[in-house]
């Protein structure tokens, strides 16, 4: 494929090159080592591109590079001597792959001089002194740098002013063959030394020494007739391709006679369509490939940080299902360590270890579920349910659930950190996407604002039933305790489940009657919040008065942290659903809701439905905020984005694995 411009080349892309004499230099650009853009004006044609690649090519371009934020020094010296000047001539010198374009500006004349041959360079001169070049250089008999006189190199004979004696005379001072004599004798490059000789009929590898008087005028004849078309300017630009790009020419050539040919109307189209389309569209792939490594790696972050802040979220809960067993086996725990301290006295640790070894093989209570002893680190390793927990021989049962509980609460602070420092990089990655303009277009519409209010239950797991009752429901232990204590009012309604690791759920009245709708909602809200969710698919659910509800226990019971003790009858929801809905509210306040489905399709304009399932929960946050977005009216998107982030979508999420179901089914 050709690379650079010949002598024949430049030749006729003089005159069209000449129509923009009388332009105005707008502004000068460098956009890569080589390439130099000039903005130009003229009053008939309008806005042209000028683009000089050092050492390979010069035309106009519709096919500009973009401009390097940070313009290096030359297109800045370019700006301050010609920015406002008007074009007054552009020739080649001598038949030599040289350019030179006259500026005239404040009565200051210069020249700009663009050398496409070799490496090339691009070089302002005023006078013949150099202004400023692109690239100093030294050679054997000249010098390029800042301040010199200008040196041309040395020329060959221009060709198309060649007499044919002087055609002659150079034949006979080669000792080379036809073609090569062509080529560098008569600077026309190889492809046109090979048509010269194909027109004229004459073998071109023949040795000049035996070429006769009549080939050399049939050569000559042959070179004649392009060089007449290149200075009539009667040029019929192409560009050749065989499997492939090959050339460009500026007249039909009859080596290329059994190759396909486009026609072009100019010949600097065609130059324009061989070289820089295909360079910008490799641009412009390479720039798509490294957006997307860039978003594939940011995409690997994003999913790493989810992944660790599961993993520290499923240590959470893990700890905090320890601590709950650890209260659980309350009086089991401690019988057991009153043992050892006891023992301590009089025994030594191996006479220890084998009473509870034969006191397991006997399976007597509660030595059975003591796993381990390991006396050095001092800890009591028991199994407890399904689980093995770890007891700190030194401290009572109540530090040691209370230990367990924290080091749950720091994985959860951890797992907060991972998924903060996840939205950071979706934000990167949000940011990344929107500087894709042609894939992430997006219309200007007027936007809803934000409206919200700070309330006293958002702190605690809530929803507003079908009926308009308030319905609370505590995160924790402490939460549960709080909302007993301080919320629970004389007709509220409680609502709990028959496992363990259930929330205490509340019904405000505000003095009114309860409808069934609004206690049927809270049984499906305490079912679905509690740890039935991670198990099960329903659940049985009671409700009581708040005077059944205390934390006196019984004689002999001990009542755990955010535990009561319920006396009295119950009202049963035998065999609750499990099913939960997350929504966007945007009439009445701008939020994320959660709860019931059948009340947050009353309360909310976008919904989603949920039930246990085996998508990570922040993973479905992830797909709930893009379905949201994708499915939202254009004035809501905005919105949207703003308040429904995968993080505050997680908190209206019950705590478990879910299974997103179609967003319409109730």
């Amino acid at each position: 494929m050709k690379e650079r411009m010949t002598s024949v080349d430049v030749a006729a892309i003089q005159s069209e090159l000449g129509r923009f004499v009388d332009a105005r230099v707008e502004k000068s650009y460098q956009l890569t080592e080589n390439e130099v853009l000039i903005k130009l004006y003229h009053h008939m044609h309008g806005k042209a591109n000028l683009l000089i690649v050092a050492g390979e090519r010069i035309h106009f371009t519709e096919y500009p590079r973009p401009a390097p934020e940070r313009p290096p020094n030359f297109p800045m010296v370019l700006r301050k001597h010609t920015k406002g000047g008007v074009i007054t001539g552009v020739r080649q010198y001598d038949f030599d792959r040289i350019v030179e374009i006259d500026i005239e500006r404040g009565g200051e004349e210069m020249t700009l001089v663009a050398e496409l041959f070799g490496e090339g360079n691009v070089i302002l001169t005023s006078g013949g002194e150099i202004i400023a070049p692109l690239k100093r250089k030294s050679f054997r008999d000249r010098r390029i740098k800042r301040g010199d006189r200008y040196e041309y190199p040395p020329s060959n004979e221009n060709p198309l002013e060649l007499e044919l004696g002087g055609f002659k005379e150079i034949f006979s001072g080669s000792d080379s063959d036809v073609v090569r004599t062509l080529a560098t004798k008569l600077n026309i490059g190889g492809t046109y030394a090979e048509e010269i000789c194909l027109r004229s009929g004459v073998e071109k590898n023949k040795d000049v020494s035996v070429v006769g008087d009549s080939e050399l005028e049939r050569l000559y004849n042959a070179l004649s007739s392009i060089a007449s078309s290149i200075r009539s300017g009667d040029i019929d630009p192409q560009i050749v391709e065989d499997d492939g790009k090959v050339d460009v020419v500026p007249l039909k050539l009859e080596i290329y006679q059994d190759m396909k040919t486009s026609d072009f109307d100019s010949f600097n189209t065609a130059l324009d369509e061989f070289f820089s389309k295909d360079e910008i569209q490799e641009l412009e792939e390479e720039k798509k490939n490294k957006y997307r490594e860039k978003l594939e790696g940011l995409e690997g972050r994003k999913k790493g940080q989810l992944g660790t802040a599961k993993k520290y979220m499923n240590q959470y809960h893990e700890g905090i299902e320890k601590g709950d067993l650890i209260y659980a086996y309350f009086t089991q725990l401690k019988e057991i360590l009153n043992t050892i301290r006891d023992a301590r006295e009089n025994y030594s640790w191996s006479d220890i270890k084998d009473k509870f070894r034969q006191a397991k093989e006997k399976e007597l209570e509660p030595a059975n579920i003591v796993k381990e002893i390991n006396e050095n680190k001092g800890e009591l390793v028991v199994k407890l349910d399904d689980k093995q927990v770890t007891i700190d021989i030194r401290k009572s049962i109540e530090k040691n659930a209370q230990k367990t509980y924290q080091k749950a609460k720091k994985m959860k602070r951890k797992s907060k950190g991972a998924r903060k420092a996840a939205e950071k990089t979706q934000e990167l990655i949000d940011e990344l996407k929107k500087k894709d303009i042609e894939e992430f277009k997006t219309r200007e519409i007027p936007q809803r604002k934000v409206r919200k209010k700070n309330m006293w239950y958002d702190k605690y797991r809530w929803f507003k039933s079908s009926d308009g009752f308030l319905v609370i429901a505590g995160r924790n232990a402490t939460q549960n305790e709080e909302i007993v204590k301080k919320h629970m009012d004389d007709n509220d309604l409680f609502f709990h489940t028959q496992m363990e690791g259930a929330p205490a759920v509340v019904i405000k009245s505000m003095g009114k009657k309860i409808p069934e709708t609004t206690k049927e909602e809270a049984a499906v809200f305490a079912a679905s919040n509690s740890n039935a969710w991670k198990k099960y698919y329903s659940t049985d659910v009671y409700s009581v008065s708040p005077h059944q509800v205390t934390k006196t226990p019984e004689s002999g019971e001990y009542v755990g942290k955010g535990g009561f003790v319920i006396r009295g009858e119950r009202e049963y929801y035998r065999n609750t659903p499990l099913k939960h809905s997350v929504g966007i509210q945007i009439q009445e306040q701008t939020r994320v809701i959660g709860g019931p489905p059948s009340s947050i399709k009353t309360h909310s304009e976008y919904k989603i439905n949920l039930k246990p399932g085996d998508t990570d929960r922040m993973e479905a946050a992830e797909k709930i905020q893009k379905h949201f977005l994708q499915t939202c009216k254009p004035e809501d998107r905005d919105l949207i984005k703003k308040i429904a982030k995968p993080t505050e979508i997680d908190r209206h999420i019950p705590p478990g694995d879910v299974e997103i179901q179609n967003a319409d089914s109730s």
